[in-house]
């Protein structure tokens, strides 16, 4: 009867570290989707503005206008959404726009409403500008970020920016 409840014990044990191993594994494997993706918009970017004298494409800012609303998220939710619809349309007008998603799958592009979202499923966010209350570009140029795994825009400890450093390989 000991042997069995050792048994038992060990197996618990080893299911409870598998567990711990695939979540781990489920969050890697998520954010290096939504880097990757947001790799990707940014050299989309480059070519837009690139064509276009320079100029990014007039958005609406991710952070809402009144400062009173800076810490309600779910006004920075709807303000992430309209800021995705106008940097998608911007992107998907140009030549050969369609090929920017046409192989990514409709859990992180929905075609019909045009929405580009992060692997955890909250909008990913184009900043014609630099703005302290979400986070400093290098040289003061536009980027992307992504909510991370809260989806929470203003938690800066888990967004993920184009312009950070490709993470090295193991």
């Amino acid at each position: 009867m000991t042997e069995l409840l050792a048994t038992a014990a060990v197996l618990v044990m080893a299911l409870g570290l598998l567990v711990d191993l695939a979540r781990h594994v489920r969050i890697q494997s998520a954010r290096s989707l939504t880097q990757a993706l947001l790799y990707r918009l940014d050299a989309a970017m480059a070519a837009y503005c690139a064509s276009n004298a320079g100029a990014a494409p007039q958005v609406v800012p991710m952070m809402p206008p009144d400062p009173r609303d800076t810490g309600d998220e779910t006004a920075l939710q709807r303000q992430a959404r309209v800021n995705n619809r106008q940097f998608m349309d911007a992107l998907l007008a140009r030549p050969g726009g369609a090929a920017l998603v046409s192989d990514l799958p409709l859990s992180i592009f929905d075609p019909q409403t045009q929405n580009l979202r992060d692997a955890w499923g909250a909008p990913i966010i184009f900043m014609a500008h630099t703005d302290a209350a979400v986070g400093m570009a290098p040289q003061g140029s536009w980027f992307f970020f992504s909510a991370g795994p809260d989806r929470k825009y203003l938690t800066r400890a888990d967004n993920l920016y184009s312009y950070e450093a490709v993470p090295a390989g193991p």
